[in-house]
C-alpha cells in the first residue's frame, strides 16, 4: 500500500507548513501519489520542457494533481485542504504545459485547508475520492467536513 508520506520530520527544510502537503495524480487510469510535484520535479514532469502556450503540446495529454493537506483536529489527523490543477503532457514530444502560477497558489490554498474542486469531471473527483479513502481509512475518518463533502457527493461542471 502507498504511504502519504505527510507526517514527521521533513527531510528538508522547506516551510513547516508544506510537512503535511501531498500530490495525488489522476492520468489516465492511474491515481498515485508522487509528492516531487511540491517542488516540481514529479516522475512525469522530470525531462519535459515546459513550455508557454498548451497549444505548443502537439499530443497533449490531460493529467490532474490535486494538491492535499493534513490538519490535527481534536479526535486526530485527517485531511484538511484539496486543490486541484492540470498538466498536460507530450512525453514523446518532451514537451508539457501548465501554469506555475495557478500550481503555487492552488498549493497556498490547500496548505491554508481550502477545498474547492470546482471544475473538475465528477469522475476524477470520485476516483480521488475513493483512493482518499482507501490509502488511509483513519485520516478520512478525520477529514474536515468540507473536504469529505466535497468528495463524496461530486457535482461540479466540467470545464
Amino acid at each position: 500500500m502507498e504511504k502519504l508520506n505527510l507526517t514527521g520530520k521533513s527531510k528538508h527544510s522547506s516551510d513547516d507548513a508544506l510537512r503535511g502537503l501531498s500530490a495525488v495524480f489522476v492520468d489516465g487510469e492511474r491515481v498515485f501519489i508522487d509528492n516531487g510535484a511540491i517542488h516540481a520535479k514529479s516522475n512525469l514532469e522530470r525531462g519535459l520542457t515546459f513550455v508557454k502556450n498548451r497549444e505548443e503540446v502537439p499530443n497533449p495529454r490531460d493529467v490532474w494533481v490535486f494538491w492535499i493537506t493534513l490538519r490535527r483536529g481534536p479526535d486526530g489527523q485527517g485531511y484538511h485542504g484539496a486543490m486541484p490543477f492540470r498538466l498536460w503532457v507530450d512525453e514523446a514530444a518532451g514537451v508539457g504545459f501548465k501554469s506555475l502560477a495557478e500550481q503555487v497558489n492552488k498549493m497556498e490554498k490547500a496548505v491554508k485547508g481550502q477545498v474547492d474542486l470546482t471544475g473538475v469531471p465528477d469522475e476524477v473527483v470520485a476516483r480521488v475520492g475513493g483512493f482518499l479513502k482507501q490509502l488511509r481509512p483513519d485520516l478520512w475518518d478525520h477529514a474536515g467536513e468540507a473536504f469529505r463533502t466535497a468528495f463524496a457527493a461530486p457535482s461540479q461542471p466540467e470545464s
